[in-house]
């Protein structure tokens, strides 16, 4: 838990010094229709799937702290099934940080073993959080309709990083691996890796079948050749990298070969995102996944790096 708290800690710190605190994040977004009986709302933190079955719903992630009552006022707009299951993507407070709130009379939680550990140590400001069941490698929950299935294909952005798929809507929840459409944020205190994350995503790409839609961790929803673009980026960004420290280059000459290939454009942004305001531009998270993959490549210990400074973002 002690993890969890530092990175609450750093993410609360991080957005106080643009002027945003948790209380203050954008508030919790109406429910959004994504495909068959699955649902997103954004906001509040990281992205809540709602997945309604034939007799209850399920919801992915639970957002910050004290979120929970908003976050089942949207469910009330699409259906009165009661609660049965939540299932958390990764141990981050801004996707299990309203669990507490939530769980209980019968509610299960699931995650992946990784992330149970984590959940359940005690200590931090959000305190811990039951995990009822979880999972190494693959868990199917029900059958036709309401099937789900759970995947885990190793480090990324921590070291238990679920996919959670809705085959009837070919569907996918990636949480946090994914987010924003760009490098994600690697959490080396919470097992996260950089030169593990393309090796990750590409299992999930080409293991997870039939699947149209891919829901991000925070921001919209991606098409399947929109992830397949997001996968292919970060290989050439792990590759370049490794090439880039072998011929012993820095960290920005490793930026100007990734920003050579015009098909990388969209990966390499140089405005702020949405709801992104304390961790720069995707440019920027660029780079910062470039130390990260430098620091791992000459054996030093990474470390997390939420943002860089303003005057320190690349152009």
């Amino acid at each position: 838990m002690k993890r969890i708290a530092v990175l609450g800690a750093i993410v609360v710190s991080g957005l106080t010094a643009v002027g945003v605190t948790a209380q203050g994040l954008p508030g919790i977004e109406g429910i959004e229709h994504v495909a068959g009986k699955v649902y997103k709302i954004a906001g509040a933190g990281g992205n809540t799937v709602v997945f309604e079955r034939a007799n209850d719903v399920v919801l992915i992630d639970t957002k910050l702290p004290n979120s929970g009552e908003a976050i089942m006022t949207e469910v009330r707009k699409i259906t009165d099934k009661p609660l049965a299951m939540i299932i958390n993507t990764h141990s981050h407070p801004d996707h299990m940080g309203s669990n507490n709130e939530l769980s209980g009379d019968g509610i299960e939680v699931i995650a992946h073993v990784n992330s149970e550990k984590r959940m359940e140590a005690e200590g931090g400001p959000f305190g811990a959080s039951n995990v009822d069941r979880s999972f190494s490698s693959h868990m199917k929950i029900g059958e036709g309709a309401d099937e789900i299935d759970l995947y885990y294909f190793g480090a990324g952005h921590t070291d238990g990083d679920a996919f959670v798929a809705f085959p009837a809507a070919r569907t996918v929840m990636a949480g946090d691996i994914y987010a924003w459409h760009m490098s994600p944020l690697i959490d080396p205190g919470s097992g996260g890796s950089m030169l593990a994350l393309p090796t990750s995503v590409t299992a999930a790409y080409y293991t997870i079948p039939n699947v149209d839609y891919w829901i991000q961790g925070h921001g919209g929803v991606s098409t399947s050749s929109e992830f397949l673009s997001f996968v292919t980026f970060n290989r050439a960004l792990v590759q370049i990298a490794e090439q880039t420290v072998q011929s012993g280059g820095t960290e920005r000459e490793a930026l100007d070969r990734l920003a050579a290939n015009p098909s990388f454009a969209i990966f390499l942004g140089t405005e702020t995102l949405p709801g992104l305001e304390y961790g720069g531009s995707p440019k920027s998270r660029a780079l910062i996944n470039l130390m990260v993959a430098f620091q791992e490549l000459r054996g030093e210990e990474p470390q997390l790096i939420m943002g860089l400074p303003r005057e320190e973002w690349p152009e």
